[in-house]
């Protein structure tokens, strides 16, 4: 064996060539993120799109710096202990396929949440099995084409790196000068390394470290999802998992006289006043949130094929919106948004966060106060995403999951019970629950592309389209068999219905499409039939509900009933990648929060789904800054956990 004095390492030329080669990849593997999600940057010209690759150099580097780092600490304890052996191809060739992973896995998981993955990891852990499967039946071919392509590339860089890095871990000590034994020189170079390395993740050398929501400076909410590195959200959503959730700024005018906006967006001033026990109606409640529609899919909303006939001849007999905007893309943020009638934090959720331990005046607790009894039911395991105990704290006093269902008519998917027999459940619970009651219901079988064995798959399952075409229709037929059973029971004509998403998956044309779901209020004979002409928000579904019922609307509630007769300003609002979707009327305007200058202006004369890009116009800039002035004034609030005080600026001097 060699004497250890007597080998040199120059770590400091491997620790580059690790930076230099990590960062190639990374640009390689984000360039295939944009290919596989290109319908989401479609919009985007192609200077606009390098741009942005390389306007996020500084997350490729943070990530390369990382991964780098961790090589040559590695290479370094080698050198300690096995001098006489040099493992630093290998070593960085385990780096490069874990980048590999990670960045693969994060382009899977925006084509399925349209959102990197950073903050979630903690679910992403928690739901590994699931997800695991989904990604291996849904985007199987882009993985394998990933790794074919990254391990062909592998090849070429081994082949180019083997005599540089063979002479950069070398056995002789002859560029070491004679007064610095060898040993101590590697050290030293371990060292500078370590604070190249923490330069490099923080993004510089003064500042906090650069975070996830870094990318927003870039102005471009398709730029900026573009711009981060897979691999940085990964590892950052790793090392934030447990920390305090972050609130994401937004900027404003010096001189906006916010409590004048905000009497601008609620001219009416709501009924809180309190009523007596006896005068309101006690209808039952049922909300089903299907899990994962969206509106651009289905024939309601000018889909081309009839892939939801049963939601199509419900939404005819019932009070129905054009359309409703979602509160976020997990069923936690579109829990909140729809029975606490708030906006969540920008880009995240109050689940698991805590946020979760303030206290909200929900739907569900405001039920429970005058007599409701309330319980949650989902498909999939109670700890999924903390969905079971999130919406307890809200308000419901039962939670049921698929590990309190009995053995149903279908094979679980990768996520867990079908629809049918998630009703069939929720049906044995009705005949013995008190009345009136409050359920809240997710379904589970749109969360997968798998329609059950036995089960009639009406569109085929060769191609994803027609995966996905197969399965909301077998959860459609699920829901139209619900009904056809619970109409058969004594409590049916006492019972009104919210049918609506909990949010969208998938690939989308658009921002906007992202957050576009359906949603409709059912109840025969107790609520009318009608087209609301006009987008709703989440938020505004359950300030409709407390006025069918004849109570009074929380003084925490941001949305406003839509089968309200009275002559309000109604709005929706959607986050997404920096950027506020703000609509009224027929104007969609998208705001950056952190470079409000930065605008994107549409006319949806045609429709949501065929907003058309226009010049921003007066109209939209003061629609513009009113999205601005919400946004801060509902998230100061939030993370003040001083929701329920949200119509404090009605009771101060109208100057």
């Amino acid at each position: 064996m060699l004497n250890k004095d007597n080998r040199s390492v120059d770590l400091l030329a491997y620790y580059f060539i690790s930076l230099l080669t990590l960062v190639f990849f990374g640009l390689v593997y984000k360039s295939l993120f944009v290919v596989y999600n290109y319908s989401q940057f479609s919009a985007l010209s192609f200077s606009q799109i390098i741009y942005a690759l390389f306007w996020g150099i500084r997350f490729d580097l943070a990530s390369a710096a990382l991964l780098g780092l961790f090589a040559s600490f590695i290479v370094w304890l080698s050198w300690r202990f096995t001098p006489s052996k040099s493992h630093a191809l290998f070593i960085l060739v385990l780096m490069l396929v874990l980048q590999l992973s990670m960045q693969t896995g994060d382009t899977i998981y925006f084509a399925e949440s349209g959102r990197h993955v950073s903050y979630e990891m903690r679910d992403v852990l928690t739901d590994a099995s699931g997800l695991f499967m989904t990604a291996l039946t849904s985007h199987y071919l882009f993985i394998v084409l990933s790794y074919v392509l990254g391990i062909t590339l592998l090849f070429f860089v081994v082949k180019l790196l083997r005599p540089v890095l063979s002479t950069a871990v070398n056995h002789a000590a002859t560029s070491v000068a004679t007064s610095v034994k060898p040993k101590y020189f590697v050290d030293i170079m371990f060292v500078v390394i370590l604070l190249l390395s923490i330069v490099l993740v923080r993004g510089g050398v003064t500042g906090l470290p650069q975070s996830v929501i870094s990318v927003f400076k870039i102005g471009d909410a398709e730029q900026a999802i573009i711009t981060m590195n897979g691999a940085y959200s990964v590892v950052y959503g790793v090392i934030n998992s447990a920390k305090e959730i972050d609130r994401v700024t937004t900027k404003l005018p010096e001189d906006i006289n916010i409590d004048q906006v905000m009497r601008s967006l609620y001219p009416l001033t709501p009924d809180f006043a309190p009523v007596v026990e006896n005068t309101s109606t006690k209808y039952n409640l049922v909300f089903i949130l299907m899990e994962g529609w969206h509106a651009d899919f289905m024939s309601s909303y000018g889909y081309e094929f009839d892939t939801t006939p049963f939601y199509t001849e419900i939404k005819a007999k019932s009070l129905a919106p054009l359309g409703v905007i979602a509160g976020g893309v997990r069923t936690t943020e579109g829990i909140y948004a729809t029975f606490c009638s708030q906006q969540n934090p920008l880009g995240k959720t109050i689940a698991q966060t805590s946020l979760q331990n303030n206290h909200y005046n929900c739907l569900p607790s405001i039920l429970k106060r005058h007599g409701w009894h309330t319980a949650f039911f989902q498909g999939t395991h109670k700890e999924t995403s903390g969905t079971g105990a999130f919406a307890q704290s809200l308000g419901f006093t039962d939670s049921f999951a698929k590990e309190d269902m009995p053995e149903g008519r279908y094979p679980h998917n990768y996520w867990g019970a079908h629809d049918p027999d998630i009703y069939d459940y929720l049906l044995d619970k009705l005949d013995t629950m008190p009345q009136p009651f409050l359920v809240g219901v997710n379904t589970n079988t749109t969360h997968d592309r798998k329609v059950p064995d036995g089960a009639n798959a009406v569109f085929g399952m060769k191609t994803k389209m027609q995966k996905h075409q197969s399965v909301i229709h077998f959860a459609d037929q699920a829901m139209k068999e619900f009904f056809e059973k619970i109409k058969q029971k004594p409590y049916y004509k006492d019972t009104i219905f919210v049918l609506m998403s909990d949010h969208t998956h998938g690939k989308h044309k658009s921002l906007a499409a992202t957050y576009f779901i359906p949603g409709v209020i059912y109840a025969e004979d107790l609520v009318p039939t009608k087209t609301v002409e006009r987008y709703v928000s989440q938020r505004d579904f359950s300030p409709t509900i407390l006025e069918i019922l004849g109570l009074p609307a929380s003084p925490s509630f941001t949305g406003k009933s839509f089968w309200s007769k009275r002559d309000d300003v109604y709005f929706s609002d959607y986050f997404d990648s920096g950027s506020i979707g703000w609509i009224n009327d027929s104007l969609l305007v998208e705001t950056s929060v952190e470079n409000p200058e930065v605008t994107k202006c549409y006319t949806l004369e045609k429709g949501l789904l065929n907003a058309t890009q226009v010049d921003c116009s007066e109209k939209h800039k003061s629609e513009s800054l009113k999205s601005l002035v919400f946004t801060s004034y509902s998230q100061d609030l939030l993370f003040k956990g001083k929701t329920e005080k949200y119509y404090g600026f009605l009771e101060k001097n109208n100057e």
